[in-house]
């Protein structure tokens, strides 16, 4: 092909996440393409008329019809819509904090998600699984709206049940560590299933440095739980936290993508990193495997697409457009005063069932949560 290869890049900037932009990017950059980008930022990826307007301004004064974007939840179908309708092949990847609800597949328009409501669903089958009667949730007034509530409930079975949620209020009490120390204690929990993100991940960790909370219950978590610290107050005294993912950074299974992304940046990569990566390896390989440059040629070699990637085989569920990767848990170990790793212990398979479900689920009028929280604060 051409080696003027002309890709656009949509990509949002994060108030909590400042790395989030360049991570993506060094990942995408990491597949070494023969290609010219063109970037352009959407803000806080909260408004699909400036999305939109920038798919036109890249395919109108550039030519660009193969469009690579990182993009939050709010309204994202009606940026579907529009590229799907305008002969242009988007790219789209996602965190998946939301259901899909009502999100048919739209030719020429593939996600690739790193599906933090799937793994709650996952999650909840696991606790099912293991007969945990009481289950507690953690977290905080904007994330508490989210879809990881709704995707855990709907893997619950009668033995398993919510027996209590603590939400952080906006506004914190200036005993607040103690209040949720009590929430928590007072329903003796099988497990606790903590999700924060952002600057509610700093607040949360702060709270249980003072309460020793994670001491008395298991806690399982979402990747964004962890930050420095929380991984300061597990060295200082070591508890039993699990993280549910499709990928964390010390995975042995993955080492060769995180070596190469750390001999490259000289730092790890995060799951801005991997998303980057991910779609950059889909883009090399039908730019190599297809016949031509057209639209119709490049969704051939897309649909054909069955490619090992660092969370496993990259490939499009055919009805969804959407890609399909195992969820895990790991356990965090101390492996020595200052080392921590995350260790898998617990592989659950995915099918695709759970995304396929809610895509032809009707919309609920109304749905609770800051949709691009895990964007920006």
């Amino acid at each position: 092909m051409d080696n003027e290869i002309k890709i656009g890049i949509l990509i949002p900037k994060s108030q909590q996440y400042p790395g989030l932009d360049k991570d993506f990017m060094r990942g995408l950059k990491l597949n070494a393409l023969n290609v010219k980008f063109f970037v352009e930022s959407i803000g806080i990826g909260a408004d699909e008329n400036m999305i939109i307007e920038k798919i036109q301004k890249m395919n109108f004064q550039e030519d660009i019809s193969i469009i690579i974007g990182f993009f939050g939840h709010y309204n994202i179908t009606e940026v579907y819509n529009y590229a799907s309708k305008s002969d242009i092949l988007l790219l789209a990847a996602d965190l998946g904090a939301t259901v899909p609800y009502e999100a048919k597949a739209q030719k020429g328009v593939y996600i690739n998600s790193f599906g933090l409501s799937e793994s709650c669903f996952h999650l909840g089958i696991y606790f099912s699984n293991k007969n945990y009667q009481k289950i507690v949730t953690s977290t905080s007034f904007y994330d508490s709206g989210y879809g990881m509530l709704t995707a855990i409930e709907q893997a619950l079975t009668e033995k398993s049940n919510f027996s209590g949620h603590y939400i952080t209020p906006f506004l914190p009490r200036e005993n607040e560590a103690l209040y949720m120390d009590y929430t928590i204690s007072n329903h003796k929990p099988d497990a606790v299933f903590a999700f924060y993100s952002g600057l509610y991940a700093e607040e949360n960790a702060n709270f249980i440095t003072q309460n020793k909370i994670t001491q008395k219950y298991p806690f399982y978590v979402t990747p964004f739980f962890i930050n420095d610290k929380i991984l300061e107050e597990y060295k200082s005294n070591p508890y039993n936290l699990y993280v549910v993912s499709s990928w964390m950074q010390n995975d042995t299974e993955t080492l060769d993508f995180t070596n190469e992304y750390f001999n490259t940046y000289s730092e790890n990569p995060s799951v801005f990193s991997i998303l980057g990566y991910e779609n950059g390896l889909i883009l090399k390989s039908i730019l190599h495997n297809a016949s031509n440059f057209t639209k119709n040629s490049l969704i051939d070699a897309i649909t054909e697409l069955n490619i090992a990637g660092p969370r496993g085989t990259i490939r499009f569920d055919k009805e969804t457009n959407r890609t399909i990767f195992n969820h895990h848990i790991y356990e965090i170990n101390l492996d020595s005063p200052d080392t921590i790793s995350f260790r898998k212990i617990e592989t659950l398979i995915n099918d695709g069932h759970f995304i396929k479900a809610f895509t032809s689920t009707t919309k609920p009028e109304k749905l609770g949560g800051w949709q691009n929280a895990y964007l920006c604060h």
